[in-house]
């Protein structure tokens, strides 16, 4: 039979004989250093099962009068507040408080803590992430801390950056706020497009919705219409309406526009900031031809891209086109923008302060060039 019980295993010493040599045997020297790969599941396992079953635990902690029992040795390895709570009460002579009392933070969160301390599990939502975070603060657990940024980070999306870009203001780290606001950057034009998500902004994040210098594919007047709906979602906004609407560029809006919808606008007739804001406007568009030396901040187009112009030319069949088109930075993709005063080729360009004039050329084929047009015109699209 065997020496040793069948349930038992042993670690068989190999003994090295040295072949040729009267010393006889003897044993190695060289050690290792093994570890186990389930040992410490195991352990938080274990210490989970003990908390569950409240055997063994030596402290309580309180939120929200709810209490949850733990134990001492395995919050202070984890917490730095519970360390220097536990470690300086076990010094002093008498026995140590057993309840400790959290009123800064709420249960949901202290509960989601712990059970990422006993488990390395931490279940996170946009609901709870924030009282998770705080208790987490409030212990000193950097790894969660580290884990609920994660969260919002990886998690950023045109749906949910309204929410994170809250989120991250109350809880303060300035990176994430600043991912927020590039997706809401992204995204405004479907935020705008919300009446829900529009009237739930909170006033710094419209503002800086307002700000923004690139808003391709929106209006003006659709920036207008959706601050407007802000203001009179709640009645109290209504004080800081000149603020919120100076942020919008009223002489970008068409004449026709300001005249049909802006001047009977209440708000824009009772506030009487708005109404300067309007009236400008409308003189600005009254001023045509003097607009390219009255430009200021709120006559430039709300644009950053760069797009090649066609205006005009002639055919391979020599026919004379009016049309502008513009194409992408690559020249890829090309798309009608307006027409000329009149068909042109030959013709000069010039920028002035935003403004494309059309210099001179031909409006009818002469390969002599003894039709030219002494005409400069203005370009709209």
């Amino acid at each position: 039979g065997s020496f040793f019980p069948q349930d038992t295993q042993c670690l068989v010493l190999r003994l090295k004989i040295r072949q040729g040599s009267g010393e006889g045997m003897s044993l190695s020297t060289e050690s290792q250093s093994l570890t186990s790969e389930t040992y410490l599941v195991k352990l938080l396992e274990g210490a989970c099962h003990l908390r569950s079953q409240n055997a063994l635990c030596d402290v309580t902690l309180e939120a929200d009068g709810i209490r949850f029992p733990a134990h001492k040795i395995i919050l202070a390895s984890a917490s730095n507040y519970c360390k220097v709570l536990f470690v300086g009460n076990s010094a002093r002579a008498g026995s140590p408080d057993v309840n400790v009392q959290l009123k800064a933070i709420r249960a949901g969160g202290l509960r989601n803590v712990l059970n990422f301390i006993y488990s390395n599990k931490l279940e996170l939502s946009l609901q709870n992430v924030e009282e998770t975070f705080k208790a987490a603060e409030t212990l000193l657990i950097r790894e969660v801390i580290k884990l609920c940024f994660q969260f919002l980070e990886d998690g950023l999306n045109g749906k949910n950056c309204l929410d994170t870009l809250r989120i991250a203001r109350r809880l303060g780290p300035e990176e994430l706020r600043q991912k927020a606001m590039r997706y809401i950057g992204w995204h405004y034009k479907e935020i705008l497009a919300d009446p829900r998500c529009v009237k739930q902004l909170d006033r710094e994040t419209l503002c800086e919705i307002l700000d923004k210098t690139d808003m391709e594919g929106c209006t003006e007047l659709e920036l207008f219409n959706a601050a407007v709906s802000w203001l009179l979602h709640d009645r109290t906004r209504l004080n800081g309406a000149a603020d919120i609407l100076r942020r919008i560029r009223f002489p970008l809006i068409p004449l026709q526009d300001l005249q049909r919808y802006l001047q009977e606008t209440p708000i824009m007739k009772i506030d009487s900031e708005c109404h300067r804001y309007l009236q400008e406007a409308l003189i600005y568009h009254s001023q045509l031809y003097a607009q390219p030396v009255l430009q200021t901040q709120h006559t430039n187009v709300r644009s950053s891209s760069s797009v090649l112009l066609v205006l005009g030319g002639r055919t391979t069949d020599n026919r004379i086109c009016r049309d502008m088109w513009a194409g992408d930075e690559s020249c890829s993709t090309w798309r009608k923008i307006g027409e000329l005063s009149m068909p042109v080729y030959n013709h000069s360009v010039a920028v002035i302060n935003n403004f494309l004039f059309v210099i001179g050329g031909q409006s009818r084929f002469d390969p002599t060039g003894k039709h030219p047009s002494n005409e400069c015109c203005r370009c709209s699209g």
